[in-house]
């Protein structure tokens, strides 16, 4: 097979991360983690082709916010008692409401890691570079 076994490795979609937002504690006041995981581009392409409009730009507020829920292990952004919690019926408006414009952030760069997002835009701005 020789190097083409290099290339047959699956995307390591499920991988999880714990983050920590001091805000959110149980009742004994101990930081209560937030788990996400990483997704497949088949999922990540889904989410941007339901945020792109019928004039092909891309909606980046709600694609933040459906990656948001798509990457949210724990807690289940889609759990209905959640949603009642926050006055929302669509998942995607819990982080606005739940997340300060700093915490968003946090979870928003989490998520960009753990999907080698980052990664990847810091290769591509050396490739620019060089």
């Amino acid at each position: 097979m020789g190097k083409l076994s290099a290339f047959l490795r699956p995307v390591p979609a499920g991988k999880t991360r714990e983050v920590l937002i001091d805000r959110f504690t149980d009742e004994e006041g101990n930081a209560v983690p937030f788990v996400i995981k990483s997704i497949t581009p088949e999922e990540n392409e889904a989410i941007a082709k339901k945020c792109t409009g019928k004039d092909g730009v891309l909606d980046s507020v709600a694609y933040g916010n459906q990656l948001i829920v798509a990457c949210m292990a724990e807690p289940d952004l889609r759990d209905t008692e959640l949603c009642r919690y926050y006055g929302v019926l669509d998942p995607a408006l819990v982080p606005g409401r739940m997340f300060t414009i700093g915490e968003k952030q946090i979870i928003q760069d989490a998520i960009m890691d753990i999907n080698d997002l980052k990664e990847a835009r810091r290769k591509l701005d050396e490739a620019k570079n060089s």
